[in-house]
């Protein structure tokens, strides 16, 4: 039996072990352990969150009842505790808008995002 190149992966097995819905939730995990990057953050703005292993560690590293997450793509995704899930365009003024209402005035201490242009054409 042949097996996918990602299958294979050291890091998409642990992803699923630890129940990560993306190996990328480790380039996070990386980045916040080598410089504290979410340490006191309460609310969080994940843009181009599918499939929403960013999100995960977010709701992981800051607590389902202790803040604000609020994941944002075109794409639908399945839920995560604590964390909002807005489906809309981050290029577009009306995302934004509503982002920004999920916080009822407080500020995102942070913004996140593993996204990449589509260079496709």
């Amino acid at each position: 039996m042949k097996y996918s190149k990602d299958k294979r992966d050291i890091f998409y097995r642990r992803a699923k072990e630890l129940g990560y819905r993306a190996r990328s939730a480790f380039k996070l995990l990386q980045i916040d352990k080598a410089f504290n990057l979410l340490d006191g953050v309460i609310n969080a703005v994940d843009l181009c969150a599918a499939p929403g292993s960013w999100s995960q560690v977010l709701s992981n590293r800051i607590g389902p009842n202790n803040g604000r997450i609020v994941a944002v793509d075109l794409q639908e995704m399945s839920p995560i505790d604590g964390v909002t899930q807005l489906q809309g365009d981050i290029t577009r003024r009306s995302t934004a808008d509503a982002i920004i209402s999920l916080f009822e005035g407080n500020l995102a201490d942070i913004v996140v995002c593993d996204g990449a242009p589509d260079v496709t054409g």
